[in-house]
C-alpha cells in the first residue's frame, strides 16, 4: 500500500467574498420578515407557515438557524485563535466558549426560559454581565491592534444594542402591530450584523497572524 507523505497545504480564504455572502443573506432575511408581516397585517393573505419560516422573532426557523450558524462560526474561529495565541489564551478560550453558548441559546431559547421562571427581565441580568465582562476584558482589548480592537468593540456595541436595549424597550409592544415588526427587525438584524462584523474581524485577525490558513493532510 502506498503511503502518503505528511504535508501542509496552505490556501488563502476568500474573506471579503464570504462575509459579503453572509451580509446578503442577512439583508434577504430582514426584507423577507418585514415584507411578509406587512402583507399579512395589511391584507391577511399570507399563510402562517410561510410567515413563521422567516419570522425573526420565532424559533426553529431559517433566521434562527442562520444566526446560530454565524455564532458557531465565531466560536470555531475563536477556538483556533486561542490555540495559536501566545498571549491572553484564557481570554480567547472564554470568548470561544461564550459564543458557543450563544449559538446553542439561539436555537434552544435558554434566555426566554429565564423569563418564565423569574419576574426579572433577562435583559437586565445580561446588561450587568456584559458590563462586568467589558471591564475584565479591557487589558485584553488594549493588547490588540487598534483596528481589530475597534472592530471588536463596534461589533459588540451593535450586538448588545439589539440583544438587550431594543429587546428591553420593545417587550410591551403589540406583537400584531407593524411597530413590533420593525422592532424585531432592528433587534434581530443588529444581532446578526454584530455577529457578522465580529466574524469579519476574527477572520481578519487570524489571517494577519497566520497570513494563511494551514491544513494538515495525512
Amino acid at each position: 500500500m502506498k503511503e502518503f507523505e505528511h504535508q501542509n497545504v496552505a490556501y488563502n480564504f476568500p474573506l471579503e467574498r464570504y462575509c459579503q455572502s453572509l451580509l446578503t443573506i442577512v439583508a434577504i432575511l430582514i426584507v423577507a420578515h418585514i415584507s411578509l408581516n406587512y402583507l399579512d397585517i395589511r391584507h391577511d393573505n399570507i399563510h402562517w407557515l410561510i410567515i413563521e419560516l422567516f419570522h425573526l422573532d420565532e424559533e426553529n426557523n431559517i433566521p434562527t438557524w442562520f444566526s446560530s450558524f454565524m455564532l458557531a462560526n465565531n466560536a470555531a474561529l475563536l477556538a483556533v485563535i486561542a490555540i495559536k495565541a501566545t498571549t491572553h489564551r484564557l481570554h480567547w478560550h472564554l470568548l470561544a466558549i461564550g459564543f458557543l453558548i450563544l449559538s446553542i441559546d439561539e436555537v434552544a431559547g435558554i434566555h426566554e426560559s429565564f423569563n418564565t421562571v423569574s419576574e426579572m427581565n433577562w435583559t437586565l441580568v445580561g446588561a450587568v454581565l456584559v458590563a462586568d465582562l467589558f471591564v475584565i476584558y479591557i487589558p485584553f482589548l488594549r493588547s490588540l491592534q487598534p483596528r481589530i480592537m475597534f472592530g471588536y468593540v463596534l461589533s459588540g456595541v451593535i450586538f448588545v444594542s439589539g440583544a438587550l436595549i431594543i429587546e428591553f424597550f420593545s417587550r410591551n409592544i403589540d406583537s400584531d402591530s407593524l411597530t413590533y415588526v420593525f422592532a424585531t427587525s432592528a433587534e434581530e438584524g443588529m444581532e446578526m450584523l454584530g455577529s457578522l462584523l465580529f466574524l469579519f474581524f476574527n477572520l481578519t485577525h487570524l489571517k494577519q497572524s497566520q497570513r494563511s490558513f494551514v491544513i494538515d493532510v495525512g
